[in-house]
Order: C-alpha cells, then sequence, then structure tokens
C-alpha cells in the first residue's frame, strides 16, 4: 500500500481514478489544483503524485518544479495523468521530473502498471487491485 496524493480538476475523473486507487489498497488524497497539492504533499509527504497537467491556478508542470525545488521532497516520484499525447508533451513532462506518463483514456490496468513501475525506486511495489475498467474524459 502507498500513500498517494491525486491532483486533478475533473470531479468524475477524481472519484474514478480514486476508486480504483483505494481498491487497489491505496491511501489517497485529492486536490483539485496544484496550489491545494502542493499543500497535501507538504503535509502528508506521500510516496507518489499523480497530476493532471492542465488545472487551474498551478499547473502539474508548476506543481512538479516546485516539489522538485523542495530537497525533502524531491525524491517523491510523480506521474502526469493528461490527455496531452504529442511527443512534445512527454518530453516536457520528462523535463519536469516525471517518472512516469499515462495518456488519457486509459485503462485501470495501465494506471496500476505505471504506479508499480513510479513506486519501484521509492520502497514501494504491491499495486494490487484487478478493476480493468478503462477510463475516458473529454480533451480540453
Amino acid at each position: 500500500m502507498a500513500k498517494i496524493v491525486f491532483c486533478e480538476d475533473e470531479k468524475l475523473l477524481q472519484k474514478l481514478i480514486c476508486r480504483i486507487l483505494r481498491s487497489m489498497s491505496h491511501e489517497v488524497y485529492v486536490a483539485s489544483n496544484g496550489l491545494a497539492g502542493l499543500v497535501l504533499i507538504e503535509h502528508e509527504h506521500p510516496d507518489l503524485i499523480l497530476t493532471d497537467i492542465s488545472m487551474p491556478g498551478c499547473d502539474g508542470f508548476q506543481l512538479a518544479d516546485a516539489v522538485k525545488a523542495q530537497p525533502h521532497l524531491a525524491s517523491i516520484p510523480i506521474v502526469f495523468v493528461t490527455a496531452f499525447a504529442q511527443r512534445y508533451d512527454v518530453e516536457e513532462g520528462a523535463r519536469h521530473g516525471a517518472a512516469g506518463y499515462l495518456v488519457k483514456p486509459f485503462s485501470a490496468a495501465e494506471l496500476r502498471a505505471m504506479i508499480e513501475t513510479a513506486l519501484i525506486p521509492h520502497g514501494e511495489c504491491d499495486v494490487g487491485g484487478k478493476d480493468e475498467s478503462t477510463l475516458y474524459t473529454e480533451k480540453p
């Protein structure tokens, strides 16, 4: 079980992904934007951060930069969960320190595999769960 902070402004997607993460026995904390996410990250010191890129106020890239700039948080893996699917977008995610990049829509199995991959260097690896639902969202 891992402690995960999930930043996503779309309420339906928040609910769907949280349900899947909790079915995998993860402890999940949700924020609707990067600023609220940063507060949660500071308070909870999660094992993993899942974040959308396009959010009001502080976007996912700004959140990643703020986390990576703080020595006590810099080692937390960050996975971008986004509809931005161009090669440039993935490269931009890497420039902001992404441990992974998951393009919407994706299946629960893809989410589980990404979490497992991102958590291995962080000392976690049991992601559990068997839900194979596909998650969909409208592109911005």
